[in-house]
């Protein structure tokens, strides 16, 4: 380490040390908007936080290339340590992956060569120099969603299973039942569009949770596409084929029919949107669905305790900021206003996990 970046590093840390006793105090302060609800039987009341000091002023030293940096650094090292303490060889498990298949056949495979990226999908997504256009982000995926999502059933994140990722996704299951029915959504789900499915894991879950259900699964990433092609081949036989087609596309621009649909789900898909587009998404899913269709978001809760807990952390926060560059975004993004404004009728909402939420809007 230069001495230069040293510096830097000890500068930016107490700058950050700094900026969290002022974030106390403008916090307690801060004015919070509330999500408007469209219809009586809201479960949570959501607010959405405004920015403080302490987030304004890390933003501008995580602009700083060696702040950056340092933050990457420490979110990875969380990340991978949590696969030791799970008993996971991390690097055993991705090495393994990335032999089993030639990897450019694939993506020729998988990929629209014609499909023109937004810009915003080029950011540096989850550490990744190359943001989610990368192999390296893409043959990592599956793994790093059981280290993520290891402690995400408890309420303090400290106590950690190997079950967490699927807990996570079970739940929002569970929760997006219990909505539909409140709504009076019918059950008997035919057809269902899964946006940004990434690795297929979320698709997984929909089929598990819809057995009867065509899904068609969309994600933007052809490397991520290609690792949910190839695994979905690995599953499967002729005797036990699954009623899942994966497709290269844009969730705000999925080229199906108008009222084709009669739900529409994202997992995890919106806090990686700068704000234009989550309306390009939202008015798409409300295109794409039919009458009496709903749209399903299972997301992380900006209201949540835990979540609360890791901004007002420093240290906590800017290592999380680093990898999410629409973080700020998503967190003043009122989902309820932007599904009126979309032409939906109804939404609501309900905690699916102590740090997430399950967010349901229908369609007239």
């Amino acid at each position: 380490m230069s001495a230069l970046t040293g510096a830097s590093l000890y500068c930016s840390r107490s700058s950050l040390g700094k900026l969290h006793q002022e974030n106390v105090r403008a916090h307690a302060k801060c004015s919070r908007r509330p999500t408007e609800r469209l219809c009586a039987s809201a479960h949570v009341t959501s607010v959405e936080p405004e920015p403080t000091l302490f987030s304004i002023g890390a933003e501008k030293l995580l602009s700083l290339p060696p702040v950056y940096a340092l933050a990457l650094k420490q979110a990875r090292k969380k990340i991978c340590d949590r696969g030791h303490q799970l008993g996971i060889d991390f690097q055993a498990e991705v090495a393994k992956l990335r032999q089993a298949a030639d990897w450019d056949a694939e993506l020729h495979a998988a990929q629209d060569p014609d499909l023109q990226l937004p810009a915003y999908f080029k950011a540096k997504f989850h550490a990744y120099s190359q943001g989610n256009l990368s192999w390296e982000a893409a043959l990592e995926a599956s793994v790093i969603s059981q280290f993520v999502h290891a402690s995400v059933m408890d309420p303090e994140g400290k106590i950690m299973s190997a079950k967490g990722d699927a807990d996570l996704r079970s739940s929002y299951s569970a929760k997006l039942r219990t909505l539909m029915q409140q709504a009076g959504v019918k059950q008997d789900i035919k057809q269902i569009v899964d946006l940004g499915c990434s690795t297929g894991l979320s698709s997984l879950e929909l089929n598990r949770a819809f057995p009867q259900a065509q899904i068609t699964a969309v994600e933007l990433s052809p490397y991520f596409l290609a690792v949910a092609k190839f695994a979905q081949r690995q599953r499967q036989d002729s005797s036990n084929a699954e009623p899942i087609t994966f497709c290269h596309a844009a969730a705000e621009q999925t080229q199906l029919p108008d009222c084709s649909q009669d739900l529409v789900s994202a997992c995890l898909v919106f806090h990686e949107l700068p704000q234009s587009a989550a309306k390009e998404v939202m008015q798409e899913a409300h295109r794409i669905l039919r009458p009496g269709g709903a749209l399903a978001i299972m997301e992380m809760n900006p209201q949540s305790p835990y979540f609360q807990r890791r901004l007002s952390n420093p240290f906590a926060y800017a290592a999380f900021r680093s990898t999410e560059p629409f973080l700020l975004d998503y967190m003043s993004l009122d989902l309820g206003q932007l599904a009126k404004s979309a032409g939906f009728s109804h939404a609501s909402e309900m905690d699916s996990t102590p740090s997430h939420k399950t967010f349901l809007a229908c369609k007239k």
